[in-house]
């Protein structure tokens, strides 16, 4: 549970918001797809490290697209301290079977 991007994390999102630049769905998914083959991300992340407005209609449409991935919940502390229960999503290699 904490309130700041891993420093891993961070770095790779500069990476990745340089490569896919534009606010549009299109950039967002990609930005998003580029950082889930890399490591899971929760909603938090993908809104402050990755400009994505709103993560769950991002994840959906990849999943439209025929990306697997996994919602997690996991707890998260917001800056001024309050706790919010959040998706942690997970892309998963191979075969989508739902």
């Amino acid at each position: 549970m904490d309130k700041k991007i891993p420093p891993h994390k961070e770095a790779a999102f500069q990476d990745i918001n340089k490569q896919f630049t534009g606010d549009d769905a299109k950039q967002q998914c990609a930005r998003l797809l580029k950082a889930l083959s890399l490591f899971s991300i929760n909603t938090f992340e993908a809104s402050r490290g990755l400009g994505i407005y709103h993560p769950p209609a991002r994840i959906l449409q990849l999943r439209q697209k025929g990306h697997c991935i996994d919602t997690v919940w996991q707890v998260i502390e917001a800056e001024n301290g309050d706790k919010h229960r959040v998706g942690c999503y997970v892309l998963r290699k191979g075969e989508c079977h739902e």
